[in-house]
């Protein structure tokens, strides 16, 4: 018997050991990280472990004893030293990210100082920080096969509940090796998307991406389609999808981050698990809510609740809302914000470009609607043309056509209807705007977002939304102001248009109620779907942007 149960120690501590190091091995790699025993005839001598600067956090309790306790690095997480080389990047990120940049800017007059803009800088800095020296688990690395020897069985009898038990502590110092995101929300105009580029811009890893949410909705569901129609079409093709995002890149940034269909909802409440949590992916992104109101009132909203929780937990959540709406200060625009091209200008003409600017410089909202404004829509038009032909152009796209009925050069001019009253959507409209540099958009009429235009609204946001993402010139010809073109700017019921009594659904709505089996209209009608809830934040966002790609700055 005694025999018998050293045999079993010596078993249990050969297991012990070889799960140490497949730990180690799967959490590194052999090509980033030695490890390797001083003596092979005992596994309770220390191990030397080099080459990997996240070693102090990888290392569960359970192998304390195994670690050699001679290096500088203390693993405070663990309480174990590892003897490592030290990475470079840690000690000269000093002087670089989002906050160097940021006081660049303001020292040089770009930028006013703004306490709470200086306050969301800090937490990108000390994200910049981490992520210098944050290397995640690699995607698609197969797990180390079991042993499946005479001791290897035995021992697991006795050793099942130990090897769970350091199952758990390894995944979660997995996690929390993982640096929390930011989730940074509020008023329109606030500079969210401004401080989002500048720590983007700042980051010197490669595998980072940067891209509107509008796009990367876009993109997710073309590729959830085609791995559900190619190569994974007996699969949950999500885990799939969530590779290829994590191959691409550890740090998404997401720029409007807004929660509006069902079939967006469901797909993020997985999506986001299996980025964030499971690969390690890295979110900072921007919105004009907070994650606890995001899809409110949507339908089958429970069903999204693990989406929010994991943004809450994974994200430190940020509110950037110092009642300054930048946009629609009405300050001068100097020519060394976005120099213009002087080759584009006769040289008696370069004395003026090398002066300031201001909003009323140069005419770009038209209003009201009438012949006055009509002639001077065209006349800005034929200035702008410099000669070009006015042709007509037809832009291909998805096997769909887009006919812009005049175009010179870069330059189209289409009225609202042309536009907006058309089954159009935001691929169509990210598309046009990456074939143009202006557009002139004629004949806008007062919306009203809630009633009647509710699609046209939902269409003309949308498309400035892809046109300011897209840094395109943007003339307009309107009923009126840019304060009155969405019903007041509020995109709020009247006091008589509750959402549950206002008319009947369209034969759309009514569609959409089938395909998702939905039988109670009055639920469905106070759904931000329906109900213009969500139009309140996109009229606040595209009357904003309107004003500032007035500035002849915009687009140059």
């Amino acid at each position: 018997m005694a025999g018998a149960g050293s045999a079993c120690r010596r078993a249990t501590s050969l297991r012990l050991r070889r799960t140490f190091e497949q730990t180690l091995g799967q959490r590194h790699g052999s090509s980033q990280f030695i490890y390797r025993p001083l003596s092979t005839k005992s596994v309770s001598r220390p191990y030397i472990l080099t080459g990997h600067t996240n070693a102090r956090q990888s290392v569960p309790k359970a192998f304390q004893r195994y670690v050699v306790n001679s290096t500088p690095f203390i693993a405070n997480r663990f309480g174990s030293s590892l003897s490592m080389s030290t990475s470079t990047s840690e000690s000269q990120d000093g002087d670089t990210g989002p906050m160097a940049e940021y006081e660049a800017l303001i020292a040089q007059g770009s930028l006013k100082e703004d306490a709470f803009q200086r306050t969301i800088i800090q937490t990108l800095q000390d994200l910049h920080h981490r992520l210098m020296t944050y290397t995640p688990q690699p995607i698609g690395e197969k797990q180390p096969e079991k042993d499946s020897g005479f001791f290897s069985k035995f021992s697991s009898i006795f050793n099942k509940k130990e090897e769970e038990r350091l199952a758990r502590e390894a995944e979660e110092a997995r996690k929390a090796a993982i640096p929390k995101g930011l989730y940074l929300y509020g008023s329109v105009g606030t500079g969210k998307t401004m401080l989002m580029d500048l720590f983007y811009n700042s980051l010197s890893r490669e595998d980072k991406k940067r891209i509107h949410f509008h796009n990367f909705m876009l993109q997710l569901h073309a590729r959830l389609h085609q791995l559900k129609t190619t190569s994974h079409q007996h699969e949950d093709p999500v885990p799939f999808l969530a590779d290829q995002l994590a191959l691409e890149s550890r740090v998404l940034c997401l720029d409007e981050f807004q929660v509006t269909d069902i079939a967006d909802a469901m797909l993020l409440r997985r999506l986001l698990e299996e980025l964030v949590v499971n690969r390690g992916v890295v979110l900072v992104t921007t919105s004009n809510r907070h994650p606890s109101e995001l899809y409110k009132n949507g339908i089958q909203r429970e069903s999204f609740l693990p989406g929010i929780a994991v943004l809450e937990d994974h994200c430190v959540v940020k509110c950037l809302d110092g009642g300054i709406d930048y946009r629609r200060e009405k300050k001068t625009f100097f020519a060394s914000a976005k120099p213009a091209d002087k080759s584009k200008h006769g040289s008696g003409h370069a004395s003026k470009q090398a002066s300031p600017v201001t909003l009323v410089d140069e005419k770009r909202f038209f209003w009201p609607l009438g012949k006055e404004t009509q002639l001077e829509v065209d006349d800005y038009f034929k200035t702008i043309r410099n000669g070009f032909k006015v042709e007509e152009k037809r832009v291909a796209f998805l096997g769909r056509e887009l006919i812009l009925p005049h175009t010179a050069g870069d330059i189209a001019m289409c009225s609202f209807d042309e536009l907006c009253a058309k089954s159009l959507s935001a691929p169509d409209y990210l598309h046009l705007a990456s074939t143009i540099k202006t557009l002139i958009l004629t004949d806008i009429p007062k919306l009203k977002p809630t009633t009647l235009h509710r699609n046209e609204t939902r269409r003309l946001i949308t498309l400035i939304d892809a046109l300011y993402e897209c840094q395109v010139k943007l003339v307009c010809s309107a009923d009126g102001p840019i304060s009155e073109i969405f019903g007041g700017g509020s995109g709020a019921h009247s006091a008589d248009e509750d959402p549950s009594t206002m008319g009947e659904l369209t034969p759309a709505q009514r569609q959409m109620m089938d395909d998702l089996g939905l039988n109670d209209v009055s639920q469905v009608k106070k759904s931000p779907i329906f109900s213009g809830e969500e139009e309140k934040f996109a009229v606040q966002r595209a009357e904003s942007r309107l004003i500032e790609m007035q500035g002849p700055g915009w687009g140059l």
